[in-house]
């Protein structure tokens, strides 16, 4: 496992180019157009499906065991599935199971590291993987017939003796920071994410996810504790397939886990599902879209409902068929309109359908669905209607066997929710007797039309009608919260008249108020180093702020000129793969990054709080600090006390793994047009160096061209 390297998303005017283009290719999205498929309206009837013989045995602690005999390849699978899962983690911990599962695997044992592992596996060409999902945890084994004693001797030790090493827990919290950092750049993880918390609640254990706070509450107490309470023999099945005897397997199991004493486990309460049935209008405004994404519906089902095999069909002719005609073939709305009524083992799932489609048309394709989902439950599906999509469900039936690993964990799964061994094929009976009344029945019983929930995720601005035509719009905010930062001394007269003191003795000492007022606009040429794994990286910039609000960078890379806009409200990117609308997320960096810089806070100096904090080494020297304040913004101000001069800067931003400490070294003073400022600025990150800038030219209140600040 490669650990990413933490980078920052936005310093100073010197810096900031150099963070734009890390946020570049996380951006980007691709798109794909499909042409329509010719509809097929007859299928051949299918071939007999031949199940393996599957031989169950219980070891004599307690493990139940699945063999599957299969000679066909040479090889060895194995797939353990425990009974725990991430509804266990405690409120304020979030994320444990995630990282238990995974600090599992990386973490080591007490005989071999994680790393030690990795080469063996390696020079085995085998792997074993372990994860913990939302219901159950697993860990999975493939090796070769030849090499099987010392696969199932690894997994057994992985499963038996975890040494949940220090470094990979850190290493497994970075990862999950870096993905909450993530977690709104993506629209379609927006929407399934915000709609799963309206259908379950913000906060139930089947919609809640890690916050940065609830990661760093998590110690490896935590994790050793979590493992102990759930990873028993008895609270493990284990399926086995591949080239080998069933007798000679059981035996090599049994010498393996032989040891493992069993216990028993106190399990919490299986989380309560309590919906209650009501239309709402919910609403994510996403200004750096030119498309929506809606989602609607409401609770689903469970698999072992009786009128499941009805609602399968069902949902073939609602989202494959009539929304599927309806937004794209008739109405040309969407490519791919979609819809799926949800059913778990051992929950209810969630019913919901949704598209994307251009900002202008969102509120005439929601109720272009809502008609659909109404008509459903009111007239019977036509013939034709019915046998496609019996037609379609069956035929696709043959993928749920096209491999032994599908065959062997799917029945394994059924085992670890109570299901019947058969439940897929009584299921496919099911289908093949679904009857039009049947599918009215169950659309009538099971879909609320007039009690959906709807969620968009979009740009309101672009809307041809408002949201609220359809009725009260709730909006949610998305923004990421983050861990409170170390409280500052409280505030007094004598420390805020002592900050107001040296803070004009700075801005004094760097040219004056009134020279600094002058200062309406800065054009400068830059050079950018960002160390890396292979040397540093080389990057010029050109670089335009118009104050209070307009940024222009033309960097360029040797993967070609990449361009980053900020004009007010509105912020676009221009890169070798084309133009794309600037995220938010980028944007608030970027008004940072003016917000600190020395010819934006001293023309501010009366709009500002300053309170002296003392002295403080910085950049391996005593400096003055002082914190700075305007409005929610804040960031640290230090001073060489011979001079005045600003020495940098150090504030809390949001980087790619979660929050982090940013310190910029300030240095090179020079005058220009009468105020001195810095040209080389060197900053880290957490104290690791990120980036260094060195300015080549600065001008002051040149001839800008309008047209730069203007989308193209």
């Amino acid at each position: 496992m490669k650990t990413r390297k933490l980078q920052p998303k936005g310093y100073s005017l010197l810096n900031s180019a150099a963070i734009g283009i890390l946020l570049i290719f996380a951006l980007s999205e691709l798109s794909f157009a499909q042409k329509a498929p010719k509809e097929v309206t007859s299928f051949p009837p299918l071939n007999k499906v031949q199940m393996p013989d599957v031989k169950q045995v219980t070891l004599r602690n307690g493990m139940k065991v699945y063999l599957v005999e299969d000679n066909e390849y040479p090889t060895v699978d194995m797939r353990a599935m425990v009974k725990t899962g991430s509804i266990y983690d405690p409120a304020d911990k979030v994320g444990l199971a995630s990282i238990t599962g995974t600090v599992l695997r990386t973490g080591g044992t007490s005989t071999m590291s994680g790393d030690e592992i990795d080469k063996t596996l390696e020079t085995m060409g085998a792997y074993v993987e372990t994860g913990i999902e939302q219901n159950s945890g697993y860990v999975a084994m493939s090796v070769l017939k030849a090499d099987a004693d010392r696969g199932i001797a690894i997994m057994a030790d992985v499963l038996m003796h975890p040494a949940f090493a220090q470094d990979k827990i850190d290493l497994a919290k970075v990862e999950l920071r870096s993905g909450i950092s993530r977690r709104n750049d993506n629209i379609w993880s927006i929407t399934g994410r915000e709609f799963n918390s309206l259908i379950y609640g913000k906060t139930h254990p089947y919609a809640r996810y890690p916050e940065y706070a609830t990661v760093d509450n998590i110690t490896r107490d935590d994790i050793a504790s979590f493992y102990e309470k759930y990873f028993h023999p008895s609270n493990i099945m284990l399926a086995v397939w591949g080239d080998f005897k069933s007798k000679d397997m059981q035996k090599k199991l049994e010498a393996a886990f032989g040891n493992w004493t069993p216990a028993k486990t106190e399990y919490p309460e299986q989380p309560k599902v309590d919906y209650r049935y009501r239309y709402t209008i919910n609403f994510v405004q996403k200004p750096d879209v030119n498309q929506s994404h809606i989602q609607m519906g409401h609770i689903g089902g469970v698999l072992s409902d009786p009128d499941y095999p009805a609602l399968v069909v069902m949902n073939e002719i609602l989202s494959n068929d009539r929304m599927f005609k309806v937004l794209r073939t008739k109405e040309g709305l969407t490519y791919a309109p979609w819809g799926y009524y949800g059913s778990e083992y051992d929950h209810p799932g969630v019913f919901n359908c949704g598209t994307q489609t251009k900002s202008q048309s969102t509120v005439y394709a929601i109720r272009l669905m809502l008609n659909e989902i109404k008509k459903i439950t009111e007239e019977p599906v036509t013939d034709e209607e019915l046998q496609r999509a019996k037609d379609s469900y069956l035929n696709s039936f043959v993928f749920n066997f096209d491999s032994r690993s599908k065959i062997v964990t799917r029945l394994m799964t059924y085992a670890y929710y109570g299901y019947p061994l058969d439940f897929i094929d009584k299921l496919k009976s099911g289908v093949e007797k679904v009857t039009k009344d049947d599918v009215l029945r169950a659309a009538k019983g099971h879909l609320h039309p007039g009690e959906l929930q709807i969620l968009v995720v979009g740009n309101k601005n672009d809307f041809s009608e408002p949201l609220s035509s359809l009725g009260d719009v709730n909006e949610i905010d998305i923004a990421i919260p983050e861990p409170p930062a170390a409280a500052a001394p409280e505030a007094t007269s004598e420390s805020l008249a002592k900050g107001r003191e040296l803070f004009l003795k700075s801005m004094n000492a760097s040219g004056g108020s009134e020279a600094f007022h002058k200062i309406k606009n800065v054009c400068v040429t830059a050079k950018i180093l960002r160390p890396g794994e292979g040397g540093d990286m080389e990057m010029g910039a050109e670089i335009t702020l118009v104050y209070p609000d307009r940024v222009h960078q033309a960097i360029k890379t040797p993967m070609g000129e990449i361009k980053m806009v900020m004009a007010g409200e509105k912020g676009w990117m221009v890169t070798p793969q084309g133009k794309m609308p600037m995220q938010e997320a980028v944007m608030k960096q970027m008004r940072g990054d003016i917000l600190r810089e020395a010819a934006h806070f001293f023309t501010h100096a009366d709009e500002l709080q300053v309170q002296s904090l003392g002295e403080k080494e910085f950049a391996g020297a005593k400096s003055l600090e002082l914190l700075v304040s305007s409005g929610e913004e804040s960031f640290h101000l230090f001073l060489d006390p011979q001079t005045y001069l600003p020495a940098g800067v150090s504030y809390r931003t949001t980087g790619r793994e979660g929050p982090v400490e940013v310190q910029e070294y300030w240095s090179d003073y020079r005058d220009v047009d009468q105020v001195k400022l810095p040209h080389k600025s060197i900053a880290t990150m957490d104290g690791k160096k990120v980036s260094e800038a060195t300015i080549i030219e600065m001008k002051h209140n040149v001839e800008v061209d309008p047209t730069m600040f203007e989308e193209e």
